[in-house]
C-alpha cells in the first residue's frame, strides 16, 4: 500500500483499519533505516580510498530491506573534505530517513489510539521524533564529521539517538503487532474478529476468490478486515493506484460502502455493478495523492436478511477486479470502435465474468494491427482498421469473442502468440463472410425497395381510395431503407466489398425515386387522359419488374464465386439484360404519357402531377439499371477472384 493509498484508507475508515498496515510499513521502514545507517557508515569508513568489499558485504542486507534496485545505494565516490565527507545523494538517503522514522512514530500513535498501547508508553516518541528529525539536515550532500556516528550510536549519558529512538520504537511496534492477533480468512487478513464476522468477511472473499483470477498476476486486491467499534470493517486496495480503494461496513443487516477513484466513468461502472445500493458521490481534494482530486462514493445496502446481506457481500468483491486497469482498457477498446461500445463491452466483460485483463496481456488494441495486415493479405483487402473490416457492429461482435477467448484460454494457460493465433482464425472468417452478410442487407433493402414499387402501382391502379395515407406508409419505408444503405456502408471495407458502397447509394436513389412520388400522388387529379392514365400504370408495371430482376441478380450473386460454373454468371448477366430493358421500356412509356397529355386539355395541376409521377417512375428504372451495372461489374470480379 502507497502513502497516497494509505492515506485514503486513513481518510475513509477513521484510521483504525490503517493500524495493521501501518505496523507492517513501520516495521518495514525499521529494517530501511537500520540499513541505511550501516550503508552510511560504510560510506564514511571509505572516505579517501576505494573500499567496494564493505559495500558488497551489505548487499544481502540491502536485499532483505528491499532496496536492492533503489538507485540510492549504488557503491558512492566519496570525497574527503575539511569538515566532513561529500557522499553523493546522502541529502536524500537522510531525508529517507527521516520520513521512515515518521512512519514508526504515526504507526505506534494509530496502535495507541486504537487501544494496543496505553498512553504512557508512546508519550515522548512524537518529542523523540521531532527532536531527531532536526539533526538529520543534509545541505549539498554534506555529510558533517562524526554524524554518521551520533546517528548510529546507541543512547549514553541521557542523550538521545536515532539508533536508540528506532530500537525503542521497534520494540513498541512489536506490542502492537502482538495484539491485533492476526488469522486468514479465505485469504483476507483479519484481526479481531467476534460473532458472525467470520461468516460475512467469508462471503466478501468468496466473491472475490471466484473472480481474483481473472487480474492474470496484476498486483492488488489484498483483503483486510477487522471489528472497530461495533462494526466489521473490510477493506481492498484493489489495485496500485493510490487514490483507488474501497472499504466496506457491516452493521447488523447494513452493509455500507465507501469506494474512492479518480476516474468518474469507473465509478459509474462500479455503482452499475451494484445496483440495489443507494449512492451518493463528492469530489475530494488531497495533496498526498498522485491526484489531487477524487471522487468518494458511498453506497448503502439493508439487507433483509443474512443470506441476501451474504450475497451483497460476494457480489461487492466479485466485482472488484473488473476496476483493475479498467481506464486502460477503455482507451485500447475506445480507439478500436466508438466510446459508447467501447463502454458497453467492459459492462459486458464484467456481467459475463471474463473481465479485461487477459485482452490487455494479449495485446489489446496493439495486436489488431498485426491481425488485419494478416487478414488483409489473405482476402486481396487493405483494412487500416477493425471497423474498416468488419463494420462498427462486427467490430464489436468481434472483441466480445477477443474478450471471452482471452480470458477462457489464458485461464487454461495459452500464451499470447497462442491466442492471436485463434484470433486471426476468427477475424479472417468474419471477413471473408462480410460479403454474405452486405448481401443479405441488400437484398432486405431491395424487398423494401419492392414493397416501394408495389405500393406505388396499387395506389395508380386504385386510385384515390388508397392514395390516403400512401405517402406516410411509403416515408416509412423509406426510412427503413435508409438504415439498410447504413449497415451496407458500415460493413465495406477496402477489399472486394468497397463496390458495394456505390451499390447501395444507387439502389437507395430507386427507394428515394418512389418514396418522392407517393408526395406526388398526394395530388392526383380526378381526372386525367386516358392515355396518360394508362401510361403511367404501364411504367409502375415496368419498375416493379426491373425490381423484381434487380431482387433476382442478388440472389443469383449469392451463388457466384471464384471459378464458379458459367450458368452462375449468364444468369447475372440475363438478369441485368432484363433491366435494360425496362429502362428502354420506361424511355418509351414516359414520352407516351407526355405526348397524351398534350393532346389533351389538361390543367396546369395535372401536368404538374402526371409529368411529376412519370418522370420518377423513369428515373427509378434509370437508377435500377445502374445498379445492375455495378453489381454486375462486381460479378465479374466475383467470378475471376480479382
Amino acid at each position: 500500500m502507497t502513502i497516497g493509498k494509505a492515506a485514503i484508507v486513513g481518510e475513509l475508515s477513521g484510521g483504525q483499519l490503517l493500524v495493521p498496515e501501518m505496523v507492517m510499513q513501520a516495521l518495514s521502514a525499521n529494517t530501511r533505516i537500520k540499513f541505511a545507517l550501516s550503508w552510511l557508515q560504510a560510506a564514511e569508513a571509505a572516505a579517501g580510498h576505494d573500499d567496494r568489499a564493505a559495500f558488497s558485504e551489505l548487499e544481502p542486507e540491502r536485499r532483505l530491506a528491499g532496496l536492492a534496485e533503489s538507485a540510492l545505494f549504488e557503491i558512492p565516490s566519496v570525497t574527503v573534505v575539511t569538515d566532513g565527507i561529500i557522499l553523493p545523494k546522502a541529502g536524500a538517503i537522510v531525508a529517507e530517513i527521516g520520513k521512515d522514522l515518521a512512519r514508526m512514530c504515526a504507526a505506534i500513535q494509530a496502535g495507541a489510539d486504537a487501544g494496543l498501547l496505553a498512553p504512557a508508553d508512546v508519550a515522548d516518541f512524537g518529542g523523540r521524533e521531532q527532536k531527531i528529525a532536526q539533526s538529520l539536515a543534509v545541505v549539498d550532500d554534506k555529510l558533517p564529521r562524526g554524524l554518521v556516528s551520533s546517528l548510529s550510536r546507541p543512547p549514553q549519558g541521557g542523550s538521545d539517538s536515532l539508533h536508540g529512538l528506532v530500537m525503542d520504537m521497534h520494540k513498541a511496534l512489536n506490542r502492537i503487532a502482538a495484539s491485533l492477533s492476526e488469522e486468514d480468512v479465505d485469504g483476507a487478513r483479519a484481526w479481531r474478529l467476534e460473532g458472525e464476522d467470520k461468516t460475512r468477511v467469508g462471503a466478501f472473499m468468496r466473491g472475490l476468490n471466484r473472480t481474483a483470477i481473472l487480474k492474470f498476476g496484476h498486483p492488488g486486491l489484498a483483503t483486510n478486515a477487522m471489528r472497530d467499534r461495533g462494526r466489521l470493517v473490510i477493506q481492498n486496495d484493489i489495485g496500485t493506484t493510490d487514490a483507488h480503494v474501497l472499504i466496506a461496513y457491516v452493521e447488523g443487516l447494513s452493509l455500507s460502502v465507501t469506494y474512492s477513484d479518480i476516474h468518474r466513468q469507473r465509478l459509474k461502472f462500479f455503482q452499475d455493478r451494484l445496483k440495489r445500493f443507494s449512492w451518493t458521490v463528492s469530489d475530494r481534494h488531497s495533496a498526498d495523492l498522485e491526484e489531487d482530486i477524487f471522487y468518494l462514493a458511498t453506497g448503502v445496502f439493508q439487507a433483509e436478511n443474512s443470506a441476501s446481506l451474504d450475497e451483497a457481500l460476494e457480489r461487492l468483491g466479485a466485482s472488484l477486479v473488473f476496476l483493475i486497469d479498467w481506464n486502460k482498457a477503455r482507451k485500447s477498446l475506445s480507439r478500436l470502435v466508438s466510446k459508447k461500445s467501447a463502454l458497453s463491452l467492459l459492462d459486458w466483460a464484467a456481467n459475463k465474468e471474463l473481465g479485461h485483463r487477459a485482452y490487455l496481456e494479449t495485446g489489446g488494441d496493439a495486436v489488431i494491427g498485426d491481425l488485419l495486415e494478416t487478414v488483409s493479405k489473405a482476402t486481396g483487402g487493405f483494412y487500416i482498421s477493425l471497423q474498416s473490416a468488419v463494420g462498427e457492429e462486427g467490430a464489436v461482435q468481434f472483441l466480445k469473442e477477443m474478450l471471452r477467448i482471452c480470458s477462457k484460454e489464458m485461464r487454461k494457460g495459452a500464451t499470447a502468440a497462442g491466442l492471436r493465433d485463434l484470433l486471426r482464425a476468427d477475424l479472417l472468417t468474419r471477413v471473408a463472410s462480410i460479403s454474405d452478410r452486405i448481401l443479405d442487407i441488400a437484398i432486405d433493402h431491395a424487398a423494401l425497395t419492392l414493397d416501394l414499387g408495389n405500393l406505388v402501382r396499387t395506389a395508380l391502379l386504385d386510385g384515390h381510395a388508397v392514395l390516403r395515407g400512401v405517402a406516410e406508409r411509403a416515408a416509412k419505408l423509406e426510412v427503413l431503407a435508409d438504415h439498410q444503405v447504413v449497415l451496407i456502408r458500415d460493413l465495406c471495407g477496402s477489399g472486394r466489398e468497397k463496390s458495394w458502397r456505390d451499390i447501395a447509394s444507387a439502389a437507395d436513389n430507386a427507394a428515394d425515386e418512389l418514396e418522392e412520388i407517393t408526395f406526388h400522388l398526394q395530388f392526383f387529379p380526378d381526372e386525367i387522359p386516358a392515355g396518360a392514365r394508362e401510361g403511367l400504370r404501364l411504367l409502375s408495371e415496368h419498375v416493379v419488374s426491373a425490381i423484381k430482376y434487380y431482387v433476382r441478380l442478388l440472389c443469383a450473386l449469392r451463388n457466384l464465386r471464384g471459378g464458379a460454373p458459367r450458368q452462375e454468371m449468364r444468369e447475372c448477366l440475363d438478369c441485368v439484360e432484363k433491366l435494360h430493358d425496362e429502362e428502354h421500356a420506361t424511355d418509351k412509356v414516359e414520352r407516351d404519357v407526355f405526348s397524351a397529355l398534350m393532346g389533351a386539355e389538361v390543367s396546369a395541376k395535372t401536368l404538374n402531377v402526371v409529368t411529376a409521377a412519370a418522370a420518377g417512375l423513369e428515373r427509378t428504372a434509370d437508377e435500377l439499371l445502374r445498379v445492375g451495372r455495378l453489381i454486375s461489374d462486381h460479378a465479374v470480379g466475383e467470378w475471376f477472384g480479382t
